[in-house]
């Protein structure tokens, strides 16, 4: 009798990147309706608006109150105001964003939908106020 070799393949997974919001993701939720109240283009140092790269995806960068927004590093935010994906998860064609505006004190979540084509859209939104605002 001939014993053969076995071979065992383990497969092990590796850690995942979460997924990265899309840059046309990224211009749904800086002009959506609901944020628009927290933006205050009208005040000091909110003109660019300035977003932290935490979860965003490369590519084009959208503009908001005519002026392309401000794309800085993550540990280099600090505390300028700033909108910070908090998370991105993506089923299929929906996905879910969390967005923070600190110096608002609130958080959003959009729900979204991807077409057959590829395009994004709102769904619905739903913010909540968490802390103490800052004055316009």
């Amino acid at each position: 009798m001939r014993v053969l070799p076995i071979l065992i393949v383990a497969v092990f997974a590796l850690p995942q990147s979460p997924p990265l919001v899309p840059r046309p993701v990224l211009k749904l939720i800086v002009e959506h309706p609901a944020l628009a109240p927290y933006l205050h283009a009208e005040a000091a140092g909110r003109v660019p608006l300035v977003v932290a790269d935490h979860l965003l995806e490369p590519g084009v960068t959208p503009s908001r109150f005519g002026q392309p927004l401000r794309i800085v590093h993550d540990r280099d935010v600090g505390t300028q105001p700033h909108l910070r994906i908090l998370s991105f998860e993506v089923d299929g064609s929906r996905a879910k964003a969390v967005v923070e505006y600190r110096v608002e004190g609130v958080q959003a979540v959009f729900n979204l939908r991807r077409d057959s084509k590829g395009w994004w859209t709102v769904v619905d939104a739903k913010l909540v106020e968490q802390g103490s605002r800052s004055r316009k």
